[in-house]
């Protein structure tokens, strides 16, 4: 691994030009913290909040760096150096960033993975990165699958520690108190990363596929926080909801870089509970939101049902690729007058985004401008009518992306002068914007080896009554894909294939784009962003596997799709 991190190193021409924009630096999010512990110890910087224990931890930027310091000793005496990487799958709490700043600290990469992700999945995570620590609590996301990664350890010949934070004896592994608050040595002074150096591995979320491990340097990352959010900036002392989990690009940044970057506080919760989310944005009189539909959805629909005393948000905003026009229409009446959709990714950060200035209903037809630093170019389509592939090159977009199973190296910004195909497919909005039109992993040739235009079908079946949700789904056929709709009925009798097709047929909309197929499901499977994991429901729909009983479990039984 540490030769792959080398290979993704940017190029120095690469380098001088970004930190000639600014974008770049030669300084490292730990000489932030450094000089916020100097010049304002006492200000908050992490209000952490204990579900199971109904209270918060509060932490300033003096007790964040203590904490700091002595997670790198410990680090350190367990023998973790230079290029390593240290792997942990934890919940939101102050832990999770204060190990995070630790591992940059003695130089080593970070590998957060995400506590919905199972055995299976983390296994070939710490094998394809050779991680030679992995830290857990004793029960998330299970004591059973706790106790299957302490067994899964014994396989893994780069992996020489297994630390607990919490009871460790069930599982023979380290007490994390014991290996990481209590060395009493400090770390080496000059062991930390340089700002173009790999930092850390985020994956994607393999909604279309296995997730990708995605490299970032703290500069990249940097970039990321240096460009604002589209939203209305916070009053002093008024916390940051980190909604998004740190395991999460978006919340690594806007949780932990954004707060030390700009000297602003965050408010973490270790538990997803819509409603009591709402209390403590009463309670903390917190700044706006931005998350993913899924989360607004809840937070707006709990909202209507007990409303809370909540700040006067100007504006919230989606990460999403395109919200519904009724979820634009729920958060306007619920959360905030005003919606604005914002839409990044893994490898690159923000990307594009409405403005506040914006009607809010645009919101739900449109992906908005490139942000400040972003560049975009699109690869014609194959026809007129058809959507273009993207691709965006800036100071925020990672390295270089690996294979997670094989560590194989898949692209590198050294090779391609920066630009990164993204996946999305996109048409221009007529507003001096752009407009979502699907991802290029969910096409569907159709028998004509003409695209049908995903999303399009996807928002007109949504209008019809019978239909809570719907994801249209390619399936092999003889001479292309055709479309299956795979439909959330909205209660009472699930719409048939007829019902569907003259729907769309009412619409005006093309007949070949119409689905040829109807499977019911009583939810769909998604990610911990809410997005619906289609390449799940594609293998269901060939026989491939079956469908998952719950998002984190991938194998679980469900209903076979109908012959």
């Amino acid at each position: 691994m540490p030769e792959l991190f080398d290979a993704v190193r940017p190029l120095p021409v690469t380098a001088a030009q970004y930190r000639e924009q600014g974008w770049w630096r030669d300084g490292t999010f730990l000489d932030d913290l450094r000089d916020a512990a100097a010049r304002v110890p006492d200000q908050r910087v992490i209000i952490d909040w204990r579900a199971e224990e109904g209270r918060a931890v509060t932490l300033t930027f003096a007790e964040l760096a203590d904490r700091v310091e002595r997670f790198a000793a410990g680090l350190h005496e367990l023998g973790v150096r230079q290029g390593e990487v240290v792997a942990f799958q934890l919940p939101d709490r102050w832990e999770t960033a204060a190990l995070t700043l630790a591992c940059w600290r003695v130089g080593a990469v970070t590998m957060p993975i995400s506590l919905r992700f199972g055995r299976r999945e983390v296994g070939r995570m710490l094998a394809s990165a050779a991680a030679v620590l992995l830290v857990t609590t004793d029960r998330r996301p299970s004591p059973e699958h706790v106790g299957a990664l302490a067994r899964l350890a014994d396989g893994l010949p780069a992996l020489r520690h297994h630390a607990v934070l919490g009871d460790a004896s069930a599982t023979g592994a380290l007490d994390f108190d014991a290996c990481l608050r209590a060395a009493t040595r400090p770390a080496p002074q000059g062991t930390g990363l340089e700002p173009d150096e790999a930092a850390t591995v985020l994956f994607t979320s393999g909604t279309t596929g296995s997730a990708t491990a995605v490299v970032h340097s703290l500069n990249t990352l940097y970039a990321g926080v240096r460009r604002p959010l589209p939203l209305p900036p916070l009053a002093p002392g008024q916390p940051f909801p980190v909604l998004t989990p740190l395991s999460h690009g978006a919340g690594l940044r806007n949780g932990l870089l954004r707060p030390l970057v700009h000297r602003t506080s965050a408010l973490y919760c270790d538990e997803w509970d819509a409603g009591r989310w709402l209390d403590l944005f009463s309670a903390y009189r917190t700044g706006a939101l931005i998350a993913p539909p899924a989360m607004l959805e809840a937070l707006a629909a709990e909202q209507r049902s007990r409303p809370r005393d909540l700040p006067a948000w100007e504006v919230v905003a989606t990460m999403a690729a395109s919200p519904s026009r009724e979820l634009v229409d729920l958060l306007c009446r619920t959360l905030s007058g005003h919606v604005v959709n914002a839409l990044g990714s893994t490898e690159s950060g923000g990307i594009l985004a409405t403005s506040p200035t914006d009607p809010p209903e645009r919101a739900a037809r449109s992906v908005g401008r490139p942000q400040p630093g972003v560049e975009l170019r699109t690869v014609p389509a194959g026809a007129p009518d058809q959507a273009s592939a993207v691709q965006v090159r800036s100071p925020s977009t990672c390295l270089g992306t690996f294979d997670r199973d094989t560590g194989r190296l898949l692209w590198r910004a050294a090779d391609t002068d920066g630009w990164f195909p993204t996946g999305d497919l996109m048409r221009p909005d007529g507003e001096g914007g752009l407009r979502y039109a699907g991802r290029a992993a969910d096409r569907i040739s159709g028998t004509t080896q003409l695209m049908i235009p995903v999303l399009d079908v996807e928002t007109e079946l949504r209008e019809h009554p019978a239909v809570a949700d719907v994801a249209l789904v390619g399936y092999p056929a003889e001479h292309g894909d055709l479309p299956c709709a795979v439909v959330v009925p909205a209660g009472g009798r699930a719409p048939d294939l007829a019902d569907l097709r003259a729907w769309l047929a009412g619409r005006g909309m093309t007949d070949w784009y119409w689905p040829t197929r109807v499977e019911v499901v009583p939810r769909f499977p998604r990610n911990e962003l809410g997005k619906v994991r289609k390449n799940v429901l594609r293998d269901w729909l060939t026989g491939a596997r079956p469908l998952p009983e719950a998002d984190d479990d991938p194998t679980g039984p469900a209903p076979r799709p109908a012959d």
